[in-house]
């Protein structure tokens, strides 16, 4: 009995860890996202700080506010897709699966299109998958979307905000 109590004693305390202790390390890093018409510098959190291609996303909110008492007003996230060798990109609600982008030096970029990742077919919601989008079955969304994402690199301007002029104004 006193052998159990001992034991028990010994166990307790590496059941009290805290669940964020056994989770894998993130990397500060900042990402620039173009669309048409805005420009979004955001806070990112890296897998590996050398190899965006393994993964990143947009720091949760709830932190952001508390550092900065701001909002990235989007959220990216890139990660290796299955066992395909392709990675999914996300914005907010576009989707996109492509080869890795290239990246040195922890910084990767991409000039990309991206399909809603939700649309209707007879009249019910359907999600993209990865089949209809490899097999061209997607619908016309976000055109010419880049991103740089620096996942060695926090810009303490992050996140920040700004309209871009337009093509055509003079």
């Amino acid at each position: 009995m006193h052998k159990a109590r001992n034991i028990a004693a010994v166990l307790a305390p590496l059941l009290l860890v805290p669940t964020g202790a056994m989770a894998k390390e993130r990397y500060e890093g900042t990402a620039v996202i173009r669309t048409s018409d805005s420009e979004y510098t955001i806070p990112i959190e890296c897998n590996d700080p050398a190899q965006p291609g393994l993964g990143f996303n947009t720091e949760p909110s709830r932190i952001t506010r508390e550092k900065t008492g701001r909002s990235s007003m989007v959220n990216l996230r890139l990660r290796p897709w299955k066992d395909t060798g392709d990675v999914i990109v996300s914005l907010n609600g576009y989707v996109a699966w492509i080869p890795p982008p290239s990246s040195a030096g922890g910084v990767m970029s991409a000039r990309l299109d991206m399909s809603p990742a939700k649309m209707a077919r007879d009249n019910m919601p359907v999600l993209l998958t990865y089949d209809m989008w490899k097999d061209g079955d997607r619908p016309e969304g976000l055109n010419g979307v880049q991103f740089k994402a620096n996942c060695g690199f926090r810009d303490p301007e992050a996140p920040a905000y700004r309209k871009l002029p337009s093509p055509d104004a003079p």
